[in-house]
């Protein structure tokens, strides 16, 4: 029996069960730009057996940068941003942030990121979770580093996956 308890919330593994899992892996590359968040082609769907059931998100992506700042991601739900902070002033509210170095090779960065949620949709219905990303005005890459040099060395292409379990209440 694994048991916890964060922000009032507890959890307990001995009586619910997995009852699917479903996984999309990304092996290509993509970018985004432009200074809002916006989709990074990492998504999965599932269509929950019960409206109590919650569904377990894990995502593990590898993202680049073009520049020595801050890259920021929401995990979304449909068109609904969620496990993200608390709206505080003009502060972008995020799932990860990701601070690169400030050098002259600021387009070397990589960004893992590593999201897992538990969350309760309460539908039937079919529900798509995905990854957005914003790189301040700057350009955020999936699955390579900014330079995306040609060489050995450096600059590997990577893969990344969005991992959906649905957990029997």
């Amino acid at each position: 029996i694994i048991s916890g308890s964060s922000g009032g919330t507890a959890v307990t593994t001995a009586t619910q069960k997995i009852l699917q899992v479903v996984q999309s892996v990304k092996t290509d590359t993509a970018s985004v730009g432009g200074g809002t968040f916006a989709d990074i082609g990492l998504s999965a769907s599932i269509t929950p057996s019960s409206s109590s059931s919650k569904i377990l998100v894990q995502v593990q992506a590898n993202t680049g940068g073009s520049a020595g700042f801050s890259m920021k991601t929401r995990l979304m739900r449909d068109s609904t941003a969620i496990h993200i902070g608390d709206a505080a002033g003009s502060r972008p509210r995020a799932s990860t942030e990701n601070t690169g170095t400030y050098s002259t090779n600021t387009n070397y960065n990589s960004f893992p990121v590593s999201i897992i949620f538990l969350d309760s949709p309460s539908t039937t219905s079919a529900v798509t979770y995905k990854v957005h990303a914003v790189y301040g005005s700057f350009t955020v890459y999936i699955n390579r580093s900014g330079s995306d040099l040609n060489t050995s060395e450096y600059d590997a292409r990577t893969a990344s996956s969005i991992t959906l379990m649905e957990v029997a209440s």
